[in-house]
């Protein structure tokens, strides 16, 4: 700070002048263009955003009663229709199941393709909301085949 003063002592009266107007205008421009037009620029954008998640809540809230309804999920009466009806589309040999009061059911597989029960299991999720809460799986004789025991829940 010294250096400073004594620099600025040695400067000629119109040089001082000069330097005691042009410092609060240097101010007030390094004040304008590192803080105010930064914090600016970014209410700004924050305000945009809003109006953003104001539309998509807008959006949200005009189609959800319209998928309020099932959610594109096909309805059933029985779980164990489903199963049925599904295992035999996919040609699987349904070992046994049990159906539970809760809206569970076991099915067991002595022998299934590990990639074609994947593909029925998503089947199950994805167009009657059916879900997997608990499967068991061991290898069986052959390549790709395996035994299964899979417990569903209605969604």
């Amino acid at each position: 700070m010294n250096a400073l003063t004594q620099w600025f002592e040695q400067l000629s009266e119109k040089d001082k002048k000069v330097v005691q107007i042009a410092t609060p205008i240097a101010l007030v421009l390094v004040l304008i263009f590192a803080v105010v037009l930064p914090v600016n620029s970014t209410v700004s954008e924050l305000r945009a955003e809003v109006v953003d998640n104001k539309k998509a809540t807008i959006l949200l809230q005009t189609e959800a009663p319209q998928n309020q309804s099932g959610g594109g999920k096909q309805s059933f009466s029985s779980l164990t229709n489903v199963i049925t009806s599904t295992t035999r589309q996919h040609n699987f040999r349904l070992e046994r199941f049990e159906e539970k009061r809760n809206g569970e059911i076991n099915v067991w597989f002595d022998q299934i393709g590990f990639d074609k029960m994947l593909s029925w299991l998503a089947q199950l999720e994805n167009q009657y909301g059916i879900t997997t809460s608990y499967i068991s799986v061991s290898q069986s004789g052959e390549t790709g085949m395996v035994r299964a025991n899979v417990r569903l829940i209605s969604g």
